[in-house]
């Protein structure tokens, strides 16, 4: 054990202390957290950097693994914001201004990355499918490969109009059957709801299965909903901190719950190991491989099966 922790430090810089999160929100929860810590592993007090649970859950979704989010910077859009430049740009294809028509699906994709309501996966591939077309009439394969597999991520089906341009069509054709060959995982497993990805639900398992490239994500937030963009390049963790329910720190206690806990320890962190505390509890969570390791340092108190008894009876 001692082998362990002395490896958990020196993952980090010599004069960086390793975080310890904790439940409580005040200097004095913190001082309690870094008590029991010390007592369990016998380290001295500046080895831990004590961070509140509270903030973290009130982050935005990250990611671990290969995956990369690009959040919102302006204000949030609606559907008609995102629609209008869509509609924008078929016109102006039509009319033979592709320079117009780029201008135009550009806005559109930087309004669907603050969208704050569920998207119309028609309507946004339709505009994927436009700009992979015109991609492909420009002499940019690869950079029309990535538009379609966008496009096909909002409608799997998704068929190309005479309209189009039609140097994308051989291209979406061949797009369609291959398999889509990444898994996103989401943390807590199963939200009360969403997330959202390309305006689909997670399959039965709780995770999603999709094409490496550009996605957009949704996820139910204490302000309503919120999008981001992001880059998928192989499996993958989606994290919601907003999604977790009470306990949070106590779920490293619990098999379905730990590697949920472990990965938002993981995600708002950015460290190769963390200490949390709670309820009595000390654990080590380090990430050295694919999956965090969790080590109990110092397990919870059982609950006295007859305190609720006697507290009955003094009523």
């Amino acid at each position: 054990m001692t082998a362990l922790l002395t490896l958990a430090l020196g993952m980090a810089p010599a004069h960086a202390a390793v975080p310890l999160v904790h439940g409580g929100e005040t200097a004095a929860d913190a001082a309690d957290a870094v008590a029991a810590t010390v007592t369990a592993t016998g380290l001295p007090p500046e080895q831990f950097a004590p961070v509140s649970l509270k903030p973290l859950l009130a982050s935005p979704p990250r990611t671990v693994g290969a995956a990369a989010l690009r959040h919102c910077a302006g204000a949030p859009t609606r559907g008609p914001d995102v629609q209008a430049p869509v509609v924008r740009a078929e016109s102006a294809w039509r009319e033979g201004d592709v320079r117009g028509a780029m201008d135009q699906l550009d806005l559109g994709i930087a309004r669907l990355g603050c969208l704050a309501e569920k998207v119309d996966s028609v309507a946004v591939s339709r505009l994927f499918l436009l700009r992979g077309g015109l991609q492909a009439r420009a002499g940019r394969p690869d950079d029309a490969r990535a538009e379609l597999v966008t496009a096909l991520g909002f409608t799997p089906d998704a068929g190309w109009d005479e309209w189009l341009p039609s140097d994308g069509r051989p291209l979406l054709d061949a797009l369609a059957d291959e398999p889509a060959g990444v898994t996103l995982a989401v943390a807590p497993m199963r939200p009360s709801t969403g997330p959202w990805i390309d305006g689909r639900s997670p399959l039965d398992d709780g995770t999603f299965s999709l094409r490496p490239g550009l996605h957009l994500v949704q996820a139910a937030t204490p302000r309503g909903i919120r999008s981001a963009w992001m880059t998928v390049d192989g499996d993958a963790t989606l994290v919601l901190p907003a999604s977790f329910r009470e306990p949070v720190l106590g779920g490293l206690s619990e098999p379905h719950l730990r590697l949920g806990v472990a990965r938002l320890l993981q995600s708002t962190q950015q460290a190769d190991a963390v200490y949390a505390v709670a309820d009595g509890g000390v654990w080590l969570v380090s990430f050295e491989g694919d999956e965090p390791v969790v080590t109990v340092l110092a397990s919870p108190p059982v609950p006295d099966p007859d305190e609720g008894k006697r507290r009955r009876r003094r009523r």
